[in-house]
């Protein structure tokens, strides 16, 4: 089971990524302060949901072969670049043990605004929202019924809290603040919001 919630989502002109803070092992909970969103540039992000020791591996050996792309070409990697570094990964975990993460990459591909969904076997697909994790279904009815093509930036964040909120109030694996990321040509913002326990 992959644990807590991420989203993802496009706007006109960018992304916005977002998780929960909370760490669960079956019932107990083992922190309220996880980091589950991650920058790999300033164009690029991913938030995840499973084991935190899946995730921080792979984004720290994407973060550091996406470095050595940077240096080597004198480019940027683009949303593209990391998410099919990836794919493999997590494809090649099947044979040697799997990852037990889902992860969503958003960022700009040029002026182009991407989300791409990542499944714990490596499999890739492009949307334009999605969520992952045990809060997926209830931040997907958020998203489905809510998303529209010309959301603004503001209207992007808003969504994004609402669809966090409702995953939250409804999964006892997710919880304890949202942590966001804004990606867009006018920069990057990370935000985070605390939420009260119950």
């Amino acid at each position: 089971m992959v644990l807590a919630t991420a989203l993802g989502l496009r706007f006109k002109g960018g992304v916005v990524l977002a998780a929960d803070r909370r760490v669960s092992y079956g019932t107990f909970v083992l922190s309220k302060s996880a980091k589950k969103v991650f920058l790999i540039n300033e164009k690029v992000g991913i938030s995840t949901a499973g084991l935190p020791g899946d995730f921080q591996e792979l984004v720290d050996v994407v973060k550091f072969n996406m470095t050595l792309y940077e240096l080597d070409l004198n480019k940027k990697a683009t949303p593209t670049n990391v998410a099919k570094l990836l794919s493999l990964l997590l494809y090649q975990g099947r044979f040697r043990g799997i990852y037990y993460a889902e992860l969503i990459v958003g960022g700009l591909e040029g002026e182009e605004p991407k989300i791409l969904v990542l499944d714990p076997a490596g499999g890739l697909m492009e949307e334009k929202f999605a969520a992952v994790g045990t809060g997926a279904q209830v931040a997907t009815g958020i998203l489905e019924r809510e998303y529209r093509d010309d959301l603004n930036e503001e209207a992007a964040l808003s969504l994004a809290e609402k669809a966090m909120r409702e995953a939250i109030s409804r999964d006892a694996l997710s919880g304890d603040g949202i942590d966001l990321v804004v990606i867009s040509e006018a920069g990057t913002r990370q935000l985070y919001i605390p939420l009260k326990s119950a």
